[in-house]
Parts: C-alpha cells; structure tokens; sequence
C-alpha cells in the first residue's frame, strides 16, 4: 500500500534543504472564513476571489520545518496566507510573486538575494547533517569515547560546534580553539594512548573529512 507522507518522509532523509512554490489551485468565487465564529479575537471574513494551494504546500514544508531543514517558500500573489503560507509562521519573509511577470522576478534582486541566502543555509545544514550521520565514524568514535572515559559525555552536537567554532577563514583551523572547548584540562588528550594517534591527528583527519 502506497502511503505519500510515508515517502515524503524518506525523500527528506535523503535532502538539504526544500523549496516549495505554493501555487493558485483551488479558487473561492464566493467564501468567508470563520462563518459564525463567536469566540473572542475571532471573527469571520471575507475570502471571496481568493485562492487555495495544494495541501502538500503546507504539509511538507512543515514537515521540513520540524526536523531543521532549511525551507524557502514562494507564494503565488491570491494565495490565502494561512497556516505555514503566513510568513510569520516560520519567522522569515515570504514573497509573493506574479506568475505573469516571472521572468522578470527571475532577474529581480529578491529572488537573487532570496536563493543566494537559501543555498548558504543549505550547505552548512548539509554539512551538519553529514557529521552527525558518521558518528560512527571511527576517529569521530574515538574522541567521543574517551571524553565519556573523562566523564565529559561530549555529544556529536558539541564535538560539531566546537570544530565550527575553530574554523578560520582561508581552510585553516585552529586547534586551540577546539581543544579549549571540549578539553581544557587536556584529560581527553592524555586518554589517547592509541599508536600513530592523537587528538591533534584525528583533529585534522576530521577537519579534511568533513570540513
């Protein structure tokens, strides 16, 4: 049996990022929203000419949104902006576009800015993402069981912070910023007694890996 949010949700294990386009589908020639509502600070309105999109532009975003992945979201201008289509929902903006004049939107600064900022957010979520899935990786392994021998528990989260935290402008790192943060009493650094290794070199083999 063919479940769709089953599959959307494998989809997103597989991405970095979404970007959906919430376009006009279903139109309300004559409608009003919260019909006899009586309840404080609610009241009814009239959506008539307005348009409705398709339920998967609310559904997947908010799917994306709950688990951290950077979402963009475009919304055809008559679109009712309800739910996560409400730019406040999210806590970014949310353009409107005219289908009509798209090409022109193609070339405009917003959506050059808009995608440019997107595609930073994305990288880095991918960057993350791929660190956390190898934290079983064997030299990230090393570091995080022997800080749990030092009473330290460092999770993947922190050992990822503090080698972002380290990395310098131009590829280069700086090991002392990563060793103060998660060793500061350098007791992790003793613990590697494992031959050909360090922290320094698994530091550094890290640091090529993923960074």
């Amino acid at each position: 049996m063919s479940v769709p949010l089953v599959k959307i949700r494998t989809m997103m294990s597989e991405c970095y990022g979404l970007l959906s386009i919430a376009f006009r589908r279903s139109y309300i020639e004559n409608g009003t929203c919260k019909l006899g509502a009586n309840l404080p600070n609610q009241v009814s309105s009239d959506i008539s000419g307005k348009w409705i999109t398709s339920p998967y532009c609310q559904i997947e975003p908010s799917m994306a949104f709950q688990i951290d992945m950077p979402i963009i979201i475009f919304r055809e201008k008559g679109v009712i902006d309800e739910g996560i289509l409400n730019g406040g929902a999210v806590g970014y903006y949310m353009p409107d576009f005219d289908l009509e004049q798209i090409d022109e939107y193609f070339k405009g600064l917003e959506w050059n800015q808009l995608i440019s900022e997107w595609k930073a957010v994305v990288l880095a979520y991918q960057e993350k993402k791929q660190f956390e899935e190898f934290e079983a990786d064997d030299i990230i392994k090393q570091i995080i069981s022997c800080s749990v021998c030092e009473e330290k528990e460092i999770s993947s989260k922190e050992l990822y912070d503090a080698f972002k935290d380290s990395i310098k402008s131009n590829n280069w790192n700086d090991y002392r910023i990563f060793s103060s943060r998660i060793d500061p009493d350098k007791k992790i650094e003793r613990r590697f007694e494992i031959k050909n290794s360090s922290m320094l070199s698994d530091y550094i083999a890290i640091c090529k890996k993923f960074f």
